[in-house]
C-alpha cells in the first residue's frame, strides 16, 4: 500500500480480466492488460481503471485548458474525443506520474459519466 500522509493511500493491481469499454454503443477499448486503482483518502474513492493507450480504439486529443494534481499521482492531463467531443473530459492520464503510481504512467482512465463498462473472465 501506498501513501503521501496518513489519510491518503492508492493501492494499483493488475487486473485479471478483459475489459471492454463501449461509448454509444460502440467499443471503444477492448483490453486484458488493465489496471485498477483503488484510493482513500478522506473518502473511499470508486476504483478506476486504467487501460494501455495502445488498447484504445477511438482518436482522441488533449484539452490544454483543464489540468488537476493528485498528490498520489501527480498532474493531470485531460482528453477528448477529436470529433464531436462529450461536454465534459472524456478521459485523463498521468503522463509523468509520481513514483507512488508509475504503474499508470502510459494508461488512460474514462469518465465513468460517458462509458459502459462489460468486465469478463479471460
Amino acid at each position: 500500500m501506498e501513501h503521501t500522509e496518513s489519510r491518503h493511500y492508492a493501492v494499483i493491481d493488475a487486473y485479471d480480466r478483459k475489459l471492454t469499454l463501449k461509448y454509444k454503443g460502440e467499443i471503444i477499448v477492448e483490453t486484458q492488460t488493465a489496471l485498477i486503482l483503488k484510493e482513500v483518502a478522506k473518502t473511499v474513492y470508486n476504483p478506476v481503471f486504467y487501460v494501455p493507450k495502445e488498447d484504445i480504439k477511438v482518436n482522441i486529443a488533449k484539452e490544454p485548458n483543464r489540468n488537476s494534481h493528485c498528490p498520489l499521482k501527480g498532474d493531470a492531463t485531460y482528453w477528448n474525443l477529436q470529433e464531436n467531443p462529450t461536454e465534459d473530459y472524456f478521459a485523463w492520464s498521468y503522463e509523468e506520474a509520481l513514483p507512488r503510481a508509475k504503474k499508470i504512467e502510459g494508461y488512460i482512465a474514462f469518465n465513468p459519466a460517458y462509458i459502459t463498462i462489460i468486465s469478463e473472465p479471460v
